[in-house]
């Protein structure tokens, strides 16, 4: 740090920025032996999961939990409104996930599975780890109007009917060369680089892509996770590895607690939530499967983080979120239905409903996979309770989703409030200090500033928020506003 402070005023711009990207966490894996958790919670009442042991569940057509879910009301319900909406303004305010709630969300899972939260190893791994599972977006796909005035782009969600969607998109699309697909690159991800979603946005002028329609589909949290634990053990399975050809990683083969119990069991599935939740130094690997599975189980609210960035970069030109399906139910007719309602421009082509069906094969549950998770959900117990403090930013986030009575008492609870609170007072005053940079937006984040080696404006204004204001980092890093967000910004008048 000394020496950092001294050659802060003679320093090339590029060593300023290399120093503050220059941080490095060793990765460590351990295997952890979880005592039998023994349950002392007595179920509230029934939840409106969908806990069917059978039935045509997974990221294709169906789900069957009833129809869309409408606004859940709050009376006579364990959490009172006022709490509720309380929550919500500090979890997600105007559908924006709050960071500082993610370590809190982890730690109450833990805590209702009867964790000693004080030796639970806190490196940088395992809050690596804790971020991911609330960022991850895999992308989105885009699509202009015949008359290419407007925009419309999907924000996609795994095991939310993510392949039904896209794939139908596809085939209503009159004119394909304005549809485009962003995939996020899983290698960085897996590399623990910074994901750059500029390709979803940038076939959509500068000025117009705060006018572009974003929907996304969504379900029960809690249920998207059950499901995706199917999904995540089917593509385990020999039959699926052979098939696909799927090679096991031979450099680090050791098998996991959960995996040494039979499968379809409840056991194994209460085992994998232990470890899970435990954190990084159990889950982060997963060295008997292909690494990207586990995002099929992260949070739905990835799709709102990666908005959040945008208007970050962007300010008031950044896309936002139009509107949502709260259910994959019936999705072949509610997602057109969503977007010829909220999206003009395309009201002709999604004004029927979709006629292709996508299955994917995890579905039939051959192993009886979910129908485990299903049962376990049903008992009401320490596992149902940690998966509801795990997925409060989801029920927080998309307030349509209907919140389970065994979730609602989980939210209620008087000690969970106070740490929520109290991890926003702290977010807040962080954010009183941290070094702004462009905050009216940035016109090009994808623009090389010279003399930083190679860094984007978007990178740039990473690189500030790590920094305090006021202090000479923090200056020679807003001095680049002058390349980035000039006074007079591309997007006041003309196209980017």
């Amino acid at each position: 740090h000394l020496e950092r402070n001294i050659m802060m005023d003679r320093a090339p711009l590029s060593y300023i920025f290399l120093a503050v990207f220059s941080a490095a966490a060793a990765v460590t894996s351990k295997d952890y032996f979880f005592p039998q958790l023994q349950s002392t919670y007595v179920a509230c009442s029934k939840s409106t999961i969908n806990t069917n042991a059978t039935g045509n569940d997974d990221d294709g057509a169906t789900d069957d939990n009833g129809g869309i879910v409408q606004k859940t009301s709050m009376k006579n319900a364990i959490l009172t409104e006022e709490q509720w909406n309380q929550i919500k303004h500090t979890s997600c305010p105007k559908q924006i996930p709050n960071p500082s709630i993610w370590p809190i969300s982890f730690a109450q899972a833990r805590i209702e599975l009867g964790f000693n939260i004080e030796t639970i190893p806190n490196t940088p791994n395992d809050e690596e780890f804790v971020e991911n599972f609330f960022t991850f977006c895999n992308g989105g796909v885009g699509y202009a109007s015949l008359d290419g005035e407007h925009h419309l782009v999907y924000l996609k969600v795994w095991k939310s009917a993510n392949d039904q969607i896209r794939k139908n998109i596809d085939r209503v699309a009159r004119k394909k060369d304005n549809l485009w697909n962003f995939d996020i690159n899983m290698n960085d991800l897996m590399s623990h680089r910074q994901q750059d979603y500029n390709e979803l946005w940038s076939p959509i002028p500068f000025s117009k892509r705060n006018q572009t329609c974003v929907v996304t589909a969504v379900r029960d949290p809690v249920e998207h996770f059950l499901s995706a634990y199917n999904e995540i053990e089917f593509r385990s399975t020999d039959s699926f590895r052979s098939s696909h050809g799927v090679k096991t990683n031979t450099n680090n083969n050791k098998q996991r607690y959960y995996e040494r119990y039979e499968n379809g069991t409840d056991a194994r599935f209460e085992r994998y939530v232990s470890e899970f939740i435990w954190g990084a130094s159990s889950t982060s690997v997963f060295p008997s499967l292909p690494f990207s599975n586990i995002f099929h189980s992260f949070s739905q609210s990835g799709v709102l983080w990666l908005l959040k960035q945008q208007i970050d970069i962007m300010g008031v030109n950044a896309p936002r979120l139009t509107a949502y399906l709260p259910s994959i139910s019936n999705v072949n007719a509610a997602f057109p239905n969503l977007v010829a309602t909220n999206c003009p421009g395309f009201e002709e082509e999604f004004g029927r409903p979709f006629t292709k069906q996508f299955d994917h094969p995890s579905q039939n549950d051959e192993f009886g996979f979910y129908a485990a998770a299903k049962r376990v959900w049903r008992k009401q117990d320490a596992t149902s309770r940690a998966l509801c403090a795990l997925h409060l930013m989801d029920y927080a986030c998309f307030d349509l989703i209907p919140i389970p009575d065994l979730c609602q008492d989980v939210f209620s609870d008087a000690s969970f409030n106070e740490r929520l609170l109290k991890s926003q007072q702290e977010a807040n005053e962080a954010m009183a200090i941290t070094c702004t940079f462009c905050e009216g937006g940035i016109p090009d984040p994808g623009l090389v500033v010279p003399k930083t080696g190679g860094l984007t404006c978007e990178l740039v204004k990473a690189t500030a928020t790590k920094e305090v204001n006021g202090t000479d980092t923090c200056a020679i890093v807003q001095n680049e506003e002058r390349v980035c967000c000039p006074t007079k910004q591309v997007g006041d008048g003309d196209d980017a």
